[in-house]
């Protein structure tokens, strides 16, 4: 389902289409890189190396090619 949000996204009229990785990876609530309103935990999420993967990357060049974000 994470690429169907992604798609949404890039087909969109918006003139950018900003996603984060972790909705590429299809992470959930486990990679999330901030929780508002609280001290502490924020910004301690990274992708570990080989998460992105040949296929994920490839997938993710022919969609914005796609959609004209290239």
């Amino acid at each position: 389902i994470h690429w169907d949000f992604v798609r949404l996204a890039l087909a969109s009229v918006a003139k950018l289409a900003v996603i984060p990785v972790q909705d590429y990876l299809g992470l959930g609530g486990e990679a999330r890189i901030n929780t508002p309103s609280t001290l502490g935990e924020n910004w301690r999420w990274r992708m570990l190396s080989g998460e992105m993967t040949d296929e994920i990357a490839v997938k993710c060049r022919k969609m914005a090619k796609l959609y004209g974000r290239v």
